[in-house]
């Protein structure tokens, strides 16, 4: 049975499709999977040391959660023909209605929320089978891919379906939704990946991508402009012109620099009234503990003011 549900997988979507199907999956694009199904494209991931690893520890980490926790999880495999679906839980407890998925990483996070990839395929299989109840099993990868298990690797995070209720609803609209585009690649393969994108997210995006061209080319535009101004203004300073008025009415007004100047201020002195009077330190301090410092007061750079006349 195992055997011809991997040479028909191209017919059904499985649990494990779920995250690419919602775009999730750092191993395989929606597109890729939608030309798998469409049959225009072949699937050669024909494994890794990684899912090997996986394939290995899953059973181990299953019959340690049914020892520790009390449960009764053993492997099942549905298949609902009719909405073209199949898949394969790592564990069912019929005893509490609760789903166990089981996965292996390196990368590890303290919130349910960071693993969306796997929690997504847990939601899809729990709805499937209409329990609430679901347990994700995270076990951290060691680098030697060593097979003795280590209880403090292991993450279990408790997932119910009530408080995931939007995320389902989302889950079994992308499946249906990617169902819809499967077809219609099979009857178009000369389709492209952007014929199955939302038309306006497309239309939203192009108009982003010609503001970004268009904002390029004003920030080279200021550029120039910035440019030009340093040079009207060495241009003004050498021909001590300090105002002049284009013949369009447009006044040029050149503002000298102001260069870096010391300014005296009065400042409260506080190391003398914390050291002569420590209980009105924090008060209002009289005339009599404030000093004069000095401090830099930064120039400025002299510039050309431009100043359009109004419209009559």
């Amino acid at each position: 049975m195992q055997d011809s549900v991997k040479v028909e997988r191209w017919k059904y979507i499985g649990g494990s499709d779920i995250p690419a199907i919602m775009n999730l999956s750092p191993f395989k694009k929606r597109w890729d999977l939608l030309r798998e199904k469409a049959q225009l494209q072949e699937d050669m991931f024909a494994g890794s040391v990684y899912t090997d690893y996986g394939n290995t520890m899953e059973p181990i980490i299953r019959d340690y959660i049914n020892k520790e926790l009390g449960h009764c999880f053993i492997e099942g495999r549905h298949y609902d023909e009719e909405n073209g679906i199949r898949f394969h839980t790592d564990g069912e407890d019929e005893v509490t209605d609760t789903v166990l998925e089981v996965k292996t990483t390196s990368n590890v996070h303290d919130d349910l929320l960071d693993y969306k990839l796997y929690l997504v395929q847990l939601l899809f299989e729990m709805a499937k089978l209409g329990w609430d109840n679901g347990l994700l099993a995270v076990y951290e990868r060691p680098e030697d891919m060593s097979e003795r298990f280590d209880p403090t690797r292991l993450q279990l995070f408790t997932v119910f379906a009530n408080e995931h209720k939007e995320l389902i609803g989302e889950i079994f609209r992308e499946v249906e939704r990617f169902q819809i585009d499967v077809q219609r690649l099979r009857e178009n393969p000369f389709l492209d990946e952007e014929d199955f994108i939302p038309k306006d997210l497309v239309g939203v995006s192009n108009q982003i991508i010609a503001l970004e061209e268009t904002l390029k080319q004003m920030k080279a535009l200021e550029a120039q402009n910035k440019k030009l101004k340093e040079q009207l203004k060495d241009l003004m300073q050498l021909n001590k012109i300090k105002t002049w008025i284009t013949p369009s009415g447009v006044r040029l007004t050149l503002v000298d620099d102001v260069p870096d100047s010391i300014v005296t201020e009065e400042v409260l002195d506080e190391e003398r009234l914390a050291k002569d009077l420590p209980e009105l330190f924090m008060l209002e301090a009289e005339g009599g503990y404030i000093k004069e410092v000095d401090k830099k007061k930064p120039g400025r750079k002299g510039f050309v003011k431009i100043t359009i006349p109004k419209e009559a």
